[in-house]
């Protein structure tokens, strides 16, 4: 199963503008005001700031009413009558399955995203706009968003970010053999490190 999760970074015009619409993935999870975007169709809105007691204070009530009547399943913390497609995000069933502390570790939305992907039995995670790329972006978010990718990269899950997400560095092998191996004077080549079938898919994509 392939999913793809938007965030608002920079690299997301890599999936709203260059055809990656197109039917390549299984599932499309975007978040917040994502669902107003036109053109954009998600399988499923994730927004993890409780409808009631918080967004209508980031977003206005313009965005959360108009929710009301949004068709697709919104992931929240906390469903709500008032907004019949929001479901409870499975959070005990998270914890308990990837433990402590990873399974209570979320300081973004994207980090919900992630888990839940690899919990669902995602084989392929692609990033889109999901970057921390300048320096605003607070240390916790970036260290939580780097740990969920291990995860799933831990659980054999292909994750795909983009040129421009910080994420590169530890989920693009061409970067990895390039920037990693700290510590090697002669770096091995990069068909001797990694897994045969996992380099084929990376090469696959980078001529898509």
């Amino acid at each position: 199963m392939k999913i793809a999760i938007l965030a608002n970074g920079d690299t997301v015009q890599q999936f709203t503008k260059t055809g990656a619409i197109k039917p390549k993935h299984d599932e499309v999870w975007g978040l917040n005001q994502q669902a107003t975007w036109k053109g954009l169709e998600l399988d499923r809105c994730f927004i993890m700031d409780d409808l009631k007691l918080r967004m209508p204070f980031y977003a206005g009530y313009d965005f959360v009413n108009w929710l009301k009547d949004y068709p697709k399943p919104v992931i929240t913390c906390k469903a709500y009558d008032e907004w019949p497609t929001s479901e409870d995000y499975p959070i005990k069933e998270i914890a308990h399955y990837f433990g402590l502390p990873l399974g209570m570790a979320f300081y973004s939305t994207v980090d919900y995203m992630i888990a839940l992907a690899i919990y669902e039995g995602a084989t392929q995670i692609d990033l889109y706009g999901v970057d921390m790329a300048n320096k605003e972006a607070p240390t916790e978010m970036v260290l939580g968003t780097a740990a969920w990718i291990g995860a799933a990269l831990a659980r054999g899950v292909y994750v795909r970010t983009f040129l421009g997400s910080i994420f590169q560095y530890i989920s693009n092998p061409g970067i990895a053999a390039e920037a990693g191996l700290y510590g090697y004077v002669h770096k091995p080549r990069i068909e001797e490190l990694v897994n045969t079938d996992y380099f084929q898919v990376w090469r696959d994509e980078c001529t898509d």
